[in-house]
């Protein structure tokens, strides 16, 4: 939701107007004006999204829900709780933001938002290596602000149970899931059934969850989903939002950079699909290197940290410890997502299981070494 996107942003051809007339529809019901059709954008991801300027000279970005209507439907909820969370906040809880909500339509499963003007997403900040202290401070910030809000459960947020990570397909697959997925993919599932320990590990996280004190989360937390400006970070695409364990979120942000340290790990032949024999480092290896690594980005964990506890909201022993664990699962379904369409796993993908498997398996001892404590 940014007025000057950065130029390695995906772009895709939007919709064409003409076929969803409920957008204009919208627009012109919220006094905006209307969207041209020849300067209209649209940016990759799961929603059909519209932004331009209007002829009213607004800034816009319009998103329709996708999917099944009654998901979608539910979805739209929680970005509207969101906003309802943002409206109550007391004025101490200045380190949380969204993009100003401009209206929607629950009919047309559509929300208009101003875009953000001059703003980059936190995994752009990252992959540029711009991701300071002061950006992880504040991330923290809002992250542990939005946490802390709403004790008397005034909102009325999702409580359904969240869908990941998943325990059905530990088991088995469903048919239709088994017969579309990639080799891959499918590789991964198996590694995840046959290993005891570790299906064991993911089934006892979703255990160890319903003892947390639920709070407002995010729930589908990445550091894409975050806009930076000059001086104020904005949280995007809260359709996941619930009442719902904290450790979720801290254990996203923890998960995300891992994600980044592994991925910075060489491997032969990457993107080849082929994995001479001889020439491949050994999972202890990798796991090694990424230890190494994480060295190097720890201190974004910490400032993270830091800016929670500046909200008002410490982290228990239990919290930190569920954390370390999610940042596990946040390994595997990164791995998950990157082996759609594949036909192998990498080294650097079974090296993440391998990571993995240690936070799930003993997420108490890791929490000094990923910096949830000192």
């Amino acid at each position: 939701m940014t007025a000057e996107p950065a130029a390695d942003r995906h772009r895709a051809r939007p919709v064409d107007l003409a076929e969803a007339p409920e957008v204009q529809r919208l627009l012109d019901g919220l006094g905006l004006g209307r969207l041209l059709p020849d300067r209209v954008v649209s940016y990759n991801g799961r929603n059909d999204n519209w932004s331009g300027t209007t002829t009213h000279g607004v800034d816009v970005f319009v998103k329709r829900l996708g999917g099944p209507a009654a998901d979608a439907a539910r979805r739209l909820r929680n970005l509207l709780a969101f906003e309802e969370l943002l409206a109550t906040a007391p004025r101490t809880a200045g380190g949380l933001r969204g993009p100003r909500c401009l209206g929607w339509s629950e009919a047309d499963l559509l929300v208009a938002f101003a875009l953000v003007p001059s703003a980059v997403s936190g995994a752009e900040r990252a992959d540029a290596g711009d991701f300071t202290d002061q950006d992880a401070f504040r991330v923290g910030a809002a992250i542990g602000t939005l946490h802390g809000l709403d004790h008397a459960r005034r909102t009325a947020l999702d409580t359904s149970p969240p869908p990941l990570p998943p325990t059905a397909p530990l088991t088995a697959l469903p048919l239709e899931r088994h017969r579309t997925a990639s080799a891959a993919e499918l590789r991964l599932w198996s590694i995840l059934q046959q290993d005891e320990e570790l299906a064991a590990g993911i089934r006892a996280l979703r255990e160890r969850e319903a003892e947390a004190d639920p709070c407002p989360v995010h729930g589908d937390f990445r550091l894409d989903q975050l806009l930076f400006t000059d001086e104020v970070v904005h949280l995007l695409d809260c359709e996941e939002l619930r009442r719902a364990d904290p450790a979720r979120d801290i254990g996203a942000y923890v998960g995300e950079w891992l994600h980044r340290a592994v991925g910075k790990l060489p491997g032969p032949c990457e993107g080849t699909g082929s994995d001479p024999a001889g020439t491949a480092p050994s999972t202890r290896e990798m796991t090694g290197r990424a230890t190494r690594e994480l060295t190097r980005t720890r201190p974004l964990i910490e400032r993270f940290r830091a800016g929670y506890a500046s909200a008002g909201t410490a982290l228990a022993p239990a919290v930190r410890e569920r954390a370390a664990a999610f940042a596990g699962w946040h390994l595997i379904d990164r791995v998950l997502a990157q082996s759609v369409q594949r036909s192998t796993l990498t080294p650097v993908q079974r090296a993440a299981l391998g990571i993995a498997r240690t936070l799930l398996l003993s997420p108490a001892a890791v929490t000094t070494t990923l910096g949830l404590e000192d």
